[in-house]
């Protein structure tokens, strides 16, 4: 046996900011941290948990703070110069030591603590327990998640339940690691499983579904497509139908807008959920100065005869080309208007008039910028 001293001081502490985790974001059921933006579905999605009956509301997880760090001493077991088991865990506390292991990267110690932990019968904390879930799922590590799901299920049973067994986690570890196909399949297991849970794994899904449009091939698309075509049939939920119609309708692709157009012309539930909605989402992708998506939804309520959604988007985009005083935009929407019979409010005309009247001092819309996506990628 060889004493083997540990130094831990706040500079080696792991923070959970600086764990790069961009998928969830602090949920109510389960207790995750992630930074993702607002979109323009998380209207709809507020109205869907909203409906949810029996979801019992739970604390979020707090940041994991280390106030007072002190240098540890444990002793190891070395085979092969690879640490197999840590003595003496009961007479410290093991969480300090793998806050510190996290900042190293030192995944295998880790596990081989969480082993001895299980059999001293220690239990690390909640919060270190999910910064560990969250971790390894997201690098795509799901023999690790097993690892933390048997410890829990040992130490907490009730919190091990409460959370659905962390399978979620587990889910999200295989898509990580490249498994898209049994990631949905173990998610919408999940969902099966756990009704009140179901509020937090739409919000998977869309996280799920926002990375797979934005960074893998052509193939995903494809299993992406069968698998929420398929669970709007089976469920009667078209939540992530419509994150998946909107993520395509809002992407720069045209191979994705074809794909919205497919989604569309399959899903009748999908054509209601646009009609109603269509308002909302053109407002807000006009915020992204994204005009050419909203022409495109235009052009689809047309094709579906929806004239009253059809209607309140073309004055959504015309108050957005008076706002950045685009007069051509401004007449052509003026002019289709005359052509199909819809009218615009007076005091968009009011404005419009005013700017006729005032179309020396105009800026020209090439003038307009656009903001940039800093995270842009090729797709192929």
């Amino acid at each position: 046996m060889q004493a083997i001293k540990i130094k831990n001081t706040l500079n080696y502490l792991i923070k959970p900011n600086n764990i790069k985790i961009n998928l969830f974001r602090c949920l109510p059921n389960v207790r995750h941290n992630f930074t993702t933006t607002a979109d323009t579905v998380e209207i709809y999605t507020d109205e869907l948990l909203k409906q949810q009956k029996n979801e019992n509301k739970k604390p979020t997880m707090n940041n994991l703070h280390v106030e007072n760090v002190h240098h540890m001493t444990y002793l190891v077991k070395k085979d092969d110069n690879n640490v197999k088991a840590y003595t003496g865990i009961d007479k410290e506390d093991p969480a300090t030591t793998i806050i510190n292991l996290l900042s190293s990267n030192k995944d295998k110690q880790i596990i081989d603590i969480m082993k001895v932990c299980s059999n001293h019968q220690k239990f690390i904390g909640e919060s270190l327990l999910n910064t560990l879930f969250r971790r390894y799922s997201m690098t795509g590590k799901p023999d690790v998640v097993i690892v933390l799901q048997r410890y829990c299920s040992t130490f907490d049973l009730k919190l091990y339940q409460m959370n659905g067994e962390f399978t979620h986690y587990l889910a999200s570890a295989y898509y990580f690691k490249g498994n898209l196909r049994k990631g949905l399949s173990m998610l919408s297991d999940c969902y099966e499983k756990y009704e009140g849970l179901r509020g937090v794994y739409r919000i998977m899904f869309k996280e799920i579904i926002q990375d797979t449009v934005s960074n893998k091939s052509e193939a995903s698309l494809v299993i992406i497509k069968k698998f929420v075509l398929e669970f709007s049939s089976k469920w009667a939920d078209n939540y992530p139908l419509v994150c998946f119609w909107h993520q395509c309708w809002s992407s720069t692709w045209f191979s994705d807008h074809l794909l919205a157009d497919e989604l569309l012309e399959t899903s009748i539930n999908l054509q209601n959920i646009i009609q109603d909605k269509a308002a909302l989402f053109s407002i807000n992708i006009l915020r992204e100065y994204n005009d050419d998506a909203v022409m495109r939804l235009l052009q689809a309520l047309l094709k579906y005869r929806m004239m009253t959604a059809y209607a309140k988007v073309l004055q959504a985009l015309f108050n957005y080309k008076l706002r950045n005083r685009d007069l051509r935009g401004c007449m052509e929407i003026s002019r289709n208007c005359e052509a199909l019979g819809i009218a615009l409010p007076i005091d968009q005309q009011g404005r419009y008039l005013k700017m006729l009247l005032n179309k020396d001092t105009l800026i020209n819309k090439s003038d307009i910028v656009k903001p940039t996506s800093k995270n842009f990628k090729l797709k192929f």
